[in-house]
């Protein structure tokens, strides 16, 4: 419905509401649309007088204070999330949860920290399994 121009909206409920056309079915055929489209349009002319969309979503500001959380990432670069939320809630700002956190980091422009690569040990990994069987069918 959102792709549908107001000067359409406005000219299918004025056809419908004039009797020009008689059904739901024969109204949206007439203009091309679907007959819940048409349906949707009269209800919303009835609730609010027009048929204009309803305005979008948006405008959801940051928890986390971009600044802040840039020096903080340079000072302790190693710092996990769950340290960089419990020094946020500590500086004064609101508790907020990984996701939100993780979307800031992301927004500083920082990436997901790589386990860093390490010698092998020298003494060979030692299985855990004891060659014991895990169930009935493997006995079989």
């Amino acid at each position: 419905m959102e792709d549908l121009s107001l000067d359409l909206r406005r000219r299918v409920v004025q056809a419908y509401r004039a009797k020009q056309s008689g059904t739901y079915a024969e109204t949206a055929a007439l203009f091309g649309i679907g007959e819940a489209t048409l349906s949707r349009l009269l209800r919303r002319y009835r609730e609010t007088g027009d048929v204009a969309p309803k305005p979008r979503g948006g405008n959801n500001p940051r928890r986390v204070d971009l600044a802040w959380l840039r020096t903080h990432l340079d000072e302790h670069p190693d710092a996990r999330i769950i340290d960089r939320i419990e020094a946020w809630v500590q500086l004064g700002g609101r508790r907020i949860g990984h996701t939100a956190m993780w979307l800031a980091i992301r927004a500083c422009g920082w990436t997901h920290k790589k386990r860093r690569w390490s010698l092998e040990s020298e003494t060979d990994q030692m299985s855990r399994r004891n060659g014991a069987p895990s169930s009935r069918r493997s006995r079989r």
